[in-house]
């Protein structure tokens, strides 16, 4: 799963496709890969910012993520 935050509000049980800019480790030149899941929202706070403005936190759950983008996020967060 994945936490973010928003400016935009999605209600629990929201259906969200997510892409995700992974970088590439080791690559010296501070590029990414998008990795596109479809998630659903699981958690949803709303927060006020010290801006006044709102913002949501949001618990997200991968409901469907390719084996490849799996093991490479798995890397990413292995690796940091």
């Amino acid at each position: 799963g994945l936490y973010c935050t928003s400016t935009v509000d999605f209600p629990e049980m929201t259906r969200l496709a997510v892409r995700l800019m992974l970088p590439l480790t080791g690559n010296g030149d501070n590029r990414t890969a998008p990795l596109d899941v479809e998630a659903v929202v699981v958690r949803r706070e709303e927060v006020n910012g010290s801006s006044g403005a709102t913002r949501y936190e949001l618990g997200l759950f991968f409901t469907k993520i390719e084996d490849v983008d799996r093991n490479q996020l798995k890397q990413y967060i292995d690796d940091n």
